[in-house]
């Protein structure tokens, strides 16, 4: 053992020290190890909710969008679908209508009445099925959109709304309403906007607010004649093997295409701004809370300053026996690089173990503000590698001024300090 190594030891296990550097060591420990068990704790919820988020949204939207620019395109869509399909990244296509309509269900008939804003759906239940997991969260499961069972079984078809649109309408298991298409139609010498009563059959949960208080889901053969080709998004979806190559896959859809009757949009254009944002937060949240680490090293540079006017007298009996001015120099070097290796252990010992209480626990979050309703973790190893890796570098660069000082005393004038 280098005898830098052995004499840095000795320091810190030392029990002659001065009780106030002692607690100054403990205080650069402690100040490490919040540090790295924030920053740890930070990052993996920032993982969490990134990653909960992305999968939902892709789940709910399907990979990539094939859509119909002209009225003429839709009805040649089904031999888009077994084109795309020939592609070797894609698994399964699915067609859907989507357009906006206005929800009016009488909570008390004559009396009180519930209208919102919904996004409309059309899609074909056992195709959908291949492309997106919200039809497996219909609640009471749902094969078809027909109304049987009902007093008007076939005569009113079916809808599938979010619970929370749901909950924000009042209205259970088997109710009617009634939707209102946003274009208008001319009836009899009047414009009159056009009307069609659904019954609900079911309701699903993304966990994600902004899709379960918007959406509703009926069969695509009623969303095409309820709304206008000009007023609705008709085309297909696509679910693809590996979600990152959207933007490929999407590239190739275009080249096998080549048609302006048809574009496409993949899930990585559509969340840019999203998954930017969240990017950018996580890279601001750690410059900020490598502050703490930062404040921990000023902690250290006192703690070792006090370390060698303590041992200075020592410092000058090493050098007069012959100890270089490097090998002073790594005494101290050492004993703070160790310092804040031990902070930083503890401190990502600390920060993995409250992030696995905190993915047991599932704390529950308002789903309105953060989209999501329960508090997501994920932990990355490379965020745990680059956070040690910054700490000890913070740790290693605080003990460059101090030890630098202690290399540069006269020995004669450290021996006679005491």
């Amino acid at each position: 053992m280098h005898y830098s190594l052995a004499i840095a030891l000795r320091y810190l296990k030392a029990r002659r020290r001065s009780g106030f550097v002692s607690r100054v060591t403990l205080i650069a420990v402690g100040g490490t190890l919040v540090g790295v068990g924030t920053l740890i704790i930070v990052l993996s919820l920032m993982n969490g909710f990134e990653n909960e988020l992305r999968n939902r949204i892709i789940e709910f939207n399907t990979h990539v969008l094939v859509f119909s620019r002209v009225a003429s395109s839709w009805g040649g869509i089904d031999s888009v679908s077994a084109r795309v399909e020939e592609l070797p990244e894609v698994v399964a296509t699915s067609p859907f209508v989507r357009g906006e309509a206005l929800v009016y269900y009488e909570m008390l008939p004559g009396v009180k009445v519930k209208t919102k804003g919904v996004i409309i759906k059309g899609v074909d239940i056992e195709r959908e099925k291949m492309v997106s997991t919200v039809i497996d969260s219909f609640a009471p499961p749902v094969t078809s959109f027909e109304t049987s069972g009902f007093e008007d079984e076939g005569a009113v078809p079916g809808v599938v709304l979010g619970e929370d649109l749901a909950s924000d309408l009042r209205i259970t298991l088997g109710e009617k309403l009634t939707l209102v298409s946003a274009p208008a139609e001319l009836r009899m010498g009047e414009i009159k906007p056009r009307t069609r009563d659904f019954r609900v059959i079911g309701f699903f949960k993304t966990g994600v607010y902004e899709f379960d208080s918007r959406f509703a889901y009926i069969d695509i053969s009623e969303a095409e004649t309820f709304f206008d080709f000009e007023a609705s998004i008709r085309g297909i979806g696509v679910r693809i093997k590996d979600i990152f190559q959207a933007s490929r896959v999407d590239d190739q859809i275009n080249d096998k295409l080549q048609s302006y009757a048809y574009g496409t949009n993949n899930w990585i254009q559509m969340n840019s701004n999203l998954f930017s944002y969240i990017k950018v937060e996580k890279i601001l949240m750690f410059l900020l809370l490598s502050l703490i680490i930062l404040i921990a090293a000023f902690n250290l540079v006192g703690m070792l300053t006090m370390v060698i006017m303590e041992k200075r007298s020592e410092i000058g009996i090493l050098r007069s026996m012959g100890a270089s001015s490097g090998g002073i120099m790594s005494i101290f070097m050492v004993e703070g690089t160790i310092i804040g290796f031990i902070g930083t252990v503890l401190g990502v010992a600390v920060g993995t173990g409250v992030c696995m209480i905190l993915s047991l626990i599932e704390l529950d979050l308002p789903p309105d503000v953060y989209f999501i309703n329960t508090l997501p973790v994920l932990v990355q190893k490379m965020d745990i590698v680059w956070v040690a890796l910054a700490s000890m570098l913070i740790a290693f660069l605080a003990t460059l001024y101090p030890s630098w000082e202690a290399c540069h005393m006269q020995p004669l004038d450290a021996i006679q300090y005491e």
